[in-house]
């Protein structure tokens, strides 16, 4: 029995779908793609920085950086060990002086990155459980590459709480 024109797309079709749809729910290096968070800023503020320019990373993280965490992270703030769901993230902005009237004043400019990582052992369990994504600018499209979700766990594995640097501002 042969099969007609139409089976035969059919089947493709089905083939190339089966193929793809992996890799895009996955992203890259087949790890599950961390979702950008909605609303991250009716989370707990955890604390601010500012990445001056005698800082070595000044040229790509240079500027303000406000942290927030929901509340499975602040569960972990507090026990250190973090739960599964527990989101944290960094949001970097540009700083810039204030004009004539707020002179001496260091104000927020434009967003630079979003910086996200959330706590998933079954997903990320290649990452020490943790996913890590950066979205730039504004953009909510994911850009971390493999090679840079891999430096990003190799650096936050040395963190001395589960793979955590920062903690609550008290």
């Amino acid at each position: 029995m042969g099969f007609t024109l139409p089976h035969a797309l059919l089947v493709s079709a089905l083939a190339l779908l089966t193929i793809s749809t992996p890799a895009s729910l996955t992203g890259a290096n087949d790890q599950p793609a961390v979702p950008y968070p909605r609303d991250f800023r009716s989370w707990r503020h955890v604390k601010s920085i500012v990445v001056g320019p005698e800082h070595r990373s000044f040229p790509n993280r240079g500027g303000i950086h406000h942290y927030y965490a929901n509340d499975k992270a602040m569960k972990g703030y507090r026990t250190g060990t973090f739960p599964n769901g527990a989101m944290i993230v960094d949001e970097a902005v540009f700083a810039k002086d204030g004009t004539d009237q707020a002179r001496g004043i260091l104000l927020e400019g434009d967003r630079r990155a979003l910086d996200v990582m959330v706590k998933d052992d079954r997903r990320y369990k290649d990452t020490g459980g943790w996913g890590f994504e950066h979205f730039e600018g504004d953009t909510t499209a994911a850009t971390l590459s493999a090679t840079a979700r891999t430096n990003c766990h190799a650096c936050h594995a040395k963190a001395k709480r589960d793979h955590v640097y920062s903690s609550v501002r008290p």
